[in-house]
């Protein structure tokens, strides 16, 4: 304990210095004095000598705290030094404690506009320190709170696992937090998750959100028995109040689709209110795809067209033009499953998809008064079938290609062109089913 009534001390000795100007430095009167403690203290910092740092470093705190913000910057590698290799339990208290007040009289002298990363040092080396000591949780999470109001979704991202995992220790330990303080923490934690993901430009980085986000919802599933019957009860009409709620809306939207609820229609209209102020790929395609399945063709399309207009991946621009095509027919379909390959050209179903568009046709296009051209379209569609490496429907096409006998009624000749007309105007080369 004497090292925390020391420090308290040097705070209450030092309360009438002036804030010292960022980048100066504000010498004591007894600079002398000064310049031979910061020697000493620096060279045994270089030499990871911590408990020699520790005395001169202490005067220029009691003499000058306001010199410059480099005395808590060094000081916070000293107190991080000694608690790391200290082994009685009071002492590594007192160390870490005293690493604490580092960042309250940065704050207080030389806070230089840094505040926000000061906050979130502070509430990081807590969690790490102090962690495992149930009457400090509730103080951890008091800091982690602080460091995301001054942070916001530029909290720094190491702190973002740990910042659910206080919430978690303090419900299971302390039990003081109700279901809406835990889940409006997990709103916080995962829309920084969100926005550094999709404003990262690190990969490495970016998967380690990614694994992040699903650990944090692994630990919201074992703090609150989030299922559709709890979103129907407790977040739907909070949302009915307010259908404009965005953050209600994601929230909902994401646990509906965990909970795999996604048939009910809250589920579809949070995920338009969501896009109608925020563009997002999945949810676009998510939407299409649950319209299309309805049968409500214009909505389908609709939402189809805005994930294109999102989609930036060659491979995601590819997918929307086929499930628009899937949603048309004839020429139309085919001009957007051709872009679909034009946007991408590893895309193959989209061959196989105007091959099923060709064999579909038959009865539309066929003339019936010439075999063997009407049974062309056969052929054409199995070219696509085979480009598309859709080996079943390439022998039911070739199942209805002209006969031999045909191809000599007609007066025709295997291996010669013909021109598929109707919509699909195609050329071909004759071939038989025999």
């Amino acid at each position: 304990m004497m090292k925390t009534i020391l420090f308290s001390a040097v705070v209450a000795l030092t309360g009438y210095y002036a804030q010292a100007q960022c980048g100066d430095w504000k010498f004591p009167e007894d600079k002398a004095t000064f310049d031979e403690k910061n020697v000493l203290y620096s060279d045994a910092l270089r030499n990871k000598d911590y408990a020699n740092a520790k005395g001169p470093h202490l005067w220029i705190l009691t003499n000058a705290p306001d010199v410059n913000k480099a005395i808590y910057i060094n000081g916070e590698k000293i107190y991080k030094g000694l608690a790391d290799k200290e082994k009685d339990a009071d002492k590594k208290k007192e160390y870490i404690d005293s690493l604490m007040l580092m960042y309250d009289m940065r704050l207080q002298y030389t806070p230089c506009g840094e505040e926000a990363d000061i906050a979130a040092r502070k509430a990081y080396n807590a969690y790490r320190y102090n962690v495992k000591n149930k009457s400090e949780l509730e103080n951890i999470l008091g800091l982690f709170d602080k460091a995301y109001e001054l942070n916001g979704k530029d909290l720094p991202y190491y702190m973002i696992l740990p910042y659910m995992s206080v919430v978690q220790y303090n419900v299971k330990y302390v039990k003081n937090l109700s279901e809406d303080q835990i889940l409006d923490r997990y709103d916080k934690v995962i829309e920084t998750v969100d926005y550094q993901i999709a404003n990262g430009k690190k990969p490495d980085r970016i998967k380690k959100l990614k694994d992040y986000k699903g650990s944090i919802e692994g630990i919201l599933v074992g703090l609150v028995d989030i299922n559709c019957d709890f979103v129907r009860e407790k977040m739907a009409p909070k949302f009915r109040e307010n259908p404009e709620d965005l953050k209600m809306a994601k929230k909902i939207f994401g646990f509906m689709l965990k909970g795999k609820c996604t048939d009910d229609p809250l589920w579809l209209e949070t995920g338009e209110v969501i896009l109608a102020n925020t563009p997002d790929f999945a949810i676009a395609k998510a939407l299409g795809s649950k319209f299309k399945a309805a049968k409500e063709t214009e909505k389908a399309e609709k939402y189809f067209n805005q994930a294109l207009e999102i989609a930036s991946e060659p491979a995601d621009k590819a997918d929307m033009y086929i499930q628009l095509g899937n949603l048309k027919s004839g020429s139309v379909a085919r001009d957007y499953y051709r872009k679909a390959l034009s946007a991408d050209p590893s895309k193959k179903e989209a061959y196989s998809a105007i091959g099923y568009l060709y064999y579909g046709s038959f009865e539309r296009c066929a003339g019936k008064e010439d075999w063997v051209k009407d049974r062309a379209i056969f052929i054409a569609a199995y070219d696509m079938f085979k480009r598309g490496g859709n080996t079943a429907m390439m022998g039911k096409a070739k199942d209805a290609f002209p006969s031999k006998e045909e191809v000599f009624t007609y007066n025709y000749e295997v291996g010669t062109s013909v021109t598929v007309g109707c919509w699909v105007n195609e050329t071909v080369t004759i071939q038989t089913r025999d």
